[in-house]
This record gives C-alpha cells, sequence and structure tokens, in this order.
C-alpha cells in the first residue's frame, strides 16, 4: 500500500508545475480577453446603436443598404449576408450559423471561468501534502512555502474565474442583442416568419 501512496505523491507532485503554468497561461489570457471585450465596446458600440437607429427607419423596402462599417465582424457579414439573401430559407441558415458561431465563442470564456477555479483547487491540494508533511517534521519554511503555493494559486483561479463568468455574461448579453437584429432584419425583408 505504501507503494501504491508512493506513486500518487509522485505523479500529484509532478502536476503542479503544469497547473501552475496553465494557471499563469490562463491568467494572461484572461487580460487580454478583458482588454478585447473593453476596445469592442469602445469602438464598435456607437456602430451598432446607428445601426439599431437605421433598423428603426428602415421598413425592408427598396435597395438602402443598411451601413455595417465599424460593427463586429460577425454582425456586419450577418447584416450583409440577410439583406442580400434571395430567400426566407437562407436567412434562416445564416441566422443559425450566426448562433453557432456565437455559442463558439462563448464557449471558449466557459473555458475561462471553469477552468481557473478547477487548476486553483488542484493548486492549492497538490502542495498540502508536502505542507502537512513541513508541519510533521517540524520544518516551518517548508510549511510556510507549500501554503503561500496554495492560497497564491487559489486566488489566482478563482481570479481566471471570475474575469471568465463576467466576460461570459457580458458577451452573452451583447450576442443576444446581435442575434435579435439580425432576426429584425430578417423579418423585415421577409415577413415575420423568417426566424422560424
Amino acid at each position: 500500500m505504501n507503494f501504491l501512496a508512493d506513486v500518487l505523491y509522485v505523479v500529484t507532485s509532478g502536476l503542479l508545475i503544469p497547473c501552475v503554468a496553465i494557471l499563469l497561461v490562463l491568467l494572461a489570457s484572461s487580460f487580454v480577453q478583458v482588454g478585447r471585450y473593453w476596445v469592442a465596446c469602445r469602438r464598435q458600440g456607437p456602430a451598432v446603436e446607428r445601426l439599431v437607429a437605421e433598423l428603426k427607419r428602415w421598413d425592408g423596402s427598396g435597395e438602402d443598404v443598411l451601413e455595417t462599417a465599424g460593427l463586429p465582424d460577425q454582425l456586419a457579414s450577418g447584416v450583409q449576408g440577410i439583406q442580400q439573401a434571395r430567400s426566407e430559407a437562407l436567412a434562416a441558415f445564416l441566422l443559425s450559423e450566426f448562433e453557432t458561431t456565437a455559442d463558439q465563442e462563448l464557449s471558449r470564456l466557459t473555458r475561462f471561468a471553469r477552468l481557473g477555479p478547477i487548476l486553483g483547487l488542484m493548486g492549492t491540494l497538490i502542495p498540502m501534502g508536502p505542507a502537512l508533511q513541513g508541519l510533521a517534521n517540524g520544518d516551518l519554511a517548508q510549511l510556510s512555502n507549500q501554503m503561500q503555493v496554495a492560497f497564491t494559486t487559489t486566488v489566482v483561479g478563482l481570479l481566471v474565474g471570475a474575469v471568465g463568468f463576467v466576460l461570459y455574461q457580458q458577451r452573452r448579453r451583447v450576442a443576444s442583442r446581435e442575434l435579435s437584429i439580425l432576426e429584425y432584419l430578417a423579418a423585415l425583408r421577409f415577413g415575420d416568419d423568417a426566424d422560424e
């Protein structure tokens, strides 16, 4: 039994370095995601509001083309696609493709929200074995070092998870609004049943 316990100890101890490395990568990536979201809101928010104002005035007829400059790429291509669609079926397909792409983007943010706390917990529990061993041996320096690693990884994991959760909520709200814009545009072009 001691052999199996020693093997488990070696395996879990070996997981600490990859766990901490992945946490650091996730932390850096989460800050990049926050920056991207902030820049996108500042640059693209006014363009989306302008599109909404245009849609409120537009009746869907004629050759007027809605302005897509400054819109997020996915929304701009959706607007252009629905404006150029020749049938309700194509408009419905484009709406479905928009939803699929938005779900893929949201799933990336969900990974931050889930992986951060999981890796933080792993980074907490792995050093607890050596910390307790240091306590048993009276080695307070080892105990202190291991507890510092444990608490630091917990905080970093929770921070990554919190950033991922907040970004997920914000991006889901934005994607929902963009989808309703496209559904409204499709309804203007093809009637109220275009999104069914």
